[in-house]
């Protein structure tokens, strides 16, 4: 089992094996590479694709301190997972909080990055649905499973009933509380307006349109700021819309990567 070690933090991927260009998925706030399960299956053996497990998340290590989880580990994380996998070039897809790992990524280290790939993604989130940190830290110590429970819910479209049970096993199995609050501190504090207008790579960008986490505003304002862009909307889907419409979302992103012009 790959992992890649970034200051004393060993993070987790796993790679399958396909064509070019190779994909390269960064997933969200309290989940892990499972939330890829329907692209992973779909793109199997067409692409060669990288899974991630952000630090705090999955199999990779969960350290309690908060300064493990500022927001340029989890970037440099995904650097160190690239080249240890043997990658020059790809497109990268990430998911919510992966989306805003991805822009930083890309401007960053533009000449690796084909193309972007950003499901219910924003460049801001100031607040928690009008909650602030410190209310949130109380609600989880009072009861992480009820608290996980609140968020799940909004996570997902009103018919996604069961991809919301599915999310909170996942979350519950692999996401300590500590780790859930530590990624939210830094989630909330990311600004990345800026980055995104020196965006130049070919953009998707995905959202639900039952999005209540990030809703179609957030996409609309990357829309913007990406100079080649392209926005879909997906219906009657959620925040989750990688698992609660999973046909949809394959469907833009094989369509975008074929009119990609790409050289190995």
């Amino acid at each position: 089992m790959p992992y890649v070690t970034n200051d004393r933090v060993n993070v987790y991927y796993e790679v399958e094996e396909g064509g070019e260009p190779p994909l390269v998925f960064v997933h969200g706030w309290t989940a892990n590479m499972n939330w890829w399960k329907e692209q992973r299956s779909y793109f199997a053996g067409k692409y060669k694709m990288v899974f991630v497990d952000n630090r705090g998340h999955g199999n990779s290590d969960k350290p309690v301190e908060y300064d493990y989880y500022r927001f340029e580990n989890f970037v440099s994380d995904l650097d160190l997972v690239v080249k240890d996998a043997g990658l020059e070039k790809f497109i990268l897809v990430g998911h919510s909080f992966g989306t805003m790992i991805s822009m930083k990524y890309c401007v960053e280290h533009t000449e690796k990055v084909l193309a972007l790939i950003l499901i219910g993604g924003g460049t801001k989130i100031k607040t928690f649905h009008r909650l602030g940190y410190s209310f949130a830290k109380l609600f989880v110590s009072v009861s992480y499973k009820r608290s996980a429970e609140f968020v799940t819910r909004l996570a997902v479209g009103k018919r996604a009933e069961e991809v919301r049970k599915w999310i909170l096993d996942q979350v519950m199995e692999y996401t300590p509380p500590y780790s859930a609050m530590n990624t939210y501190k830094t989630l909330t504090t990311v600004d990345l307006r800026d980055a995104a207008k020196r965006i130049d790579k070919p953009t998707l960008i995905i959202v639900g349109e039952e999005d209540a986490l990030l809703p179609i505003s957030k996409s609309e304002e990357l829309s913007k700021l990406i100079k080649n862009s392209k926005l879909v909307v997906v219906k009657n889907a959620g925040h989750c819309v990688i698992l609660e419409k999973p046909e949809d979302v394959n469907r833009s992103i094989e369509e975008f990567i074929s009119k990609l012009k790409y050289k190995s």
